[in-house]
């Protein structure tokens, strides 16, 4: 069998049949044609990958009578065929699992292939039945590491997890009560909404500062969203199924902010919560010693362009919406690689659901706005920008202060010899260290971030909704004093921002570049 065509050949495939049918109907409305034929294919071929899948017998494990894997070797079985983890340096075989995972389809496909030791504990946080489930799936022991791995729990994440598990059972709160933040967000899309009619429905009456204010408000309703229940749902933290997970996460991300939830998901869930600061394996890292225009960690080779980045980069925050809507198709979509994060074989369903969200959120952004309601280039360009640059400045600013800041520590992916090696600390104790809290009791900061002002929690419990994070820090505090660890909370965001500022600064100005260590 070929393979399966990708985002690109898809696009080209398409343009013929665009062409026939612009002959009968306004060019612009192609874009909303094909973004719902895309949904209603992949929905098609939803169902009869279900009706496959449910049809399917228990297949015996493909790994005859091996006891040893190199990951390489693990990393060729993941996909619904044939997946494979490894958890605490054991390999399974979870392919007969897959269906009847009850996180989900999704997340267990995104850990196939893969070391999934840290995610396998930060997702499980309150029962040990998954231990149970998994043990029966053994089919042999991992010998060599893609990634780092880390020093195994001293019995201070078991703390933290036993602490807050209680905390539930004791207040009776559902740790992924999806209302919170169902709420919250219908008040910001209606601001959307009212921003969009101001800025472009009835814009020939406004004034051009009033549109442009619009713009802003817009922006900021399209990024809230992303750190609210977007955030949550790529978590699996904002109700109990993957419906739930799949319909807040695509509306937001994909559909109205025109991004990519599987490339969100390869950079976020699997990479950068596994090895948060780890240069080499975090993506929201540099990938590499040379070359990038941030100098965000020591061991980076130091450029005399890097005395400036404190003052260059901030600015340029600004592009990150729109990079990312670019990047996830080249990169992800086109090369299956998010930085040093292989990505998974993408089924044919997202190739279409990528190609149908991006052709509405241009529609609904550009298309109608310039051809519908008339608004002249001249306005729409810096009415989009703005809006761009709002959601991408919303975006960065409140992740960059969380972990690349002055507080923090980092950490690097390789030894000496180049191998993947073992971290010196545990992973929990990692989380801790490598993030930045702040304004902790500010309903205001809490809101406006998405509770990303509560980043330890966050990174210590992913799959516990955001709502919940303010009553737990003060738990995970105690008990970081208890084992004595720093845990690094900072009173405001302007302090937040500043350490970031100044980390930048610091790690532009010196002179000295430092040797390469690592490859």
């Amino acid at each position: 069998m070929g393979s399966k065509p990708n985002f690109m050949q898809l696009l080209l495939l398409c343009l013929p049949v665009a062409a026939v049918i612009g002959l009968f109907v306004p060019g612009y409305s192609l874009l909303f044609f094909w973004a719902v034929t895309a949904e209603i294919a992949a929905c098609g071929l939803d169902f009869f990958s279900w009706l496959r899948s449910s049809r399917r017998k228990k297949q015996k494990s493909s790994a005859l009578n091996k006891k040893e894997f190199t990951w390489e070797e693990v990393s060729e079985h993941n996909s619904a065929d044939s997946a494979w983890v490894s958890v605490h340096g054991l390999v399974y075989d979870i392919t007969n699992f897959v269906q009847s995972h009850p996180g989900g389809k999704e997340f267990i496909l995104l850990a196939a292939g893969r070391d999934a030791t840290d995610a396998f504990e930060s997702y499980h946080p309150f029962t040990d039945k998954p231990k149970r489930v998994l043990a029966k799936y053994e089919i042999g022991k991992l010998v060599t590491f893609e990634h780092p791995s880390f020093l195994p729990d001293s019995g201070f994440y078991q703390e933290c997890r036993d602490a807050v598990r209680s905390y539930f059972e004791r207040t009776g709160k559902d740790h992924k009560a999806p209302f919170a933040g169902l709420w919250r967000m219908s008040f910001i899309y209606m601001a959307g909404m009212a921003a969009y009619t101001i800025s472009y429905v009835m814009g020939h009456s406004m004034p051009m500062v009033v549109r442009l204010a619009g713009a802003i408000v817009l922006g900021i309703a399209q990024g809230l969203p992303l750190t609210h229940w977007m955030h949550d749902a790529s978590h699996g933290s904002i109700g109990h199924t993957e419906w739930w997970w799949w319909t807040c996460g695509r509306l937001s991300l994909d559909w109205i902010s025109g991004s990519s939830m599987v490339a969100w998901r390869n950079q976020h869930v699997i990479g950068h919560h596994i090895y948060t600061n780890v240069l080499g394996s975090d993506p929201d890292l540099p990938v590499s010693l040379e070359g990038d225009p941030r100098r965000l960690v020591p061991a980076q080779v130091w450029k005399a362009l890097y005395k400036l980045q404190h003052l260059y980069l901030p600015p340029l925050y600004g592009v990150l919406s729109l990079k990312s809507r670019i990047q996830d198709v080249l990169e992800v979509f086109g090369k299956h690689w998010n930085g040093p994060i292989r990505v998974n074989p993408i089924s044919m369903q997202d190739v279409l659901r990528q190609f149908g969200s991006k052709t509405f959120w241009l529609f609904y952004r550009l298309a109608v706005p310039y051809f519908v309601l008339n608004v002249p280039l001249l306005a729409l360009i810096p009415l989009f920008i703005v809006t761009e640059f709002t959601t991408g400045y919303w975006l960065a600013f409140n992740f960059q202060v969380s972990h690349i800041s002055q507080d923090v520590d980092y950490f690097v992916k390789k030894s000496a010899d180049g191998k993947a090696h073992v971290i010196d600390e545990e992973w929990a104790k990692l989380q801790v260290k490598t993030s930045v809290d702040y304004s902790h009791g500010s309903v205001w900061n809490t809101f406006f971030s998405g509770a990303l002002n509560y980043q330890t929690v966050h990174h210590l419990f992913p799959s516990v909704s955001q709502y919940h994070y303010p009553d737990i820090a003060p738990i995970i505090l105690d008990i970081c004093k208890k084992h004595s660890i720093k845990y690094n909370c900072l009173p405001t965001f302007s302090s937040a921002f500043k350490a970031h500022i100044d980390h930048l600064y610091d790690m532009g100005v010196q002179g000295k570049a430092v040797p390469l260590k690592l490859e």
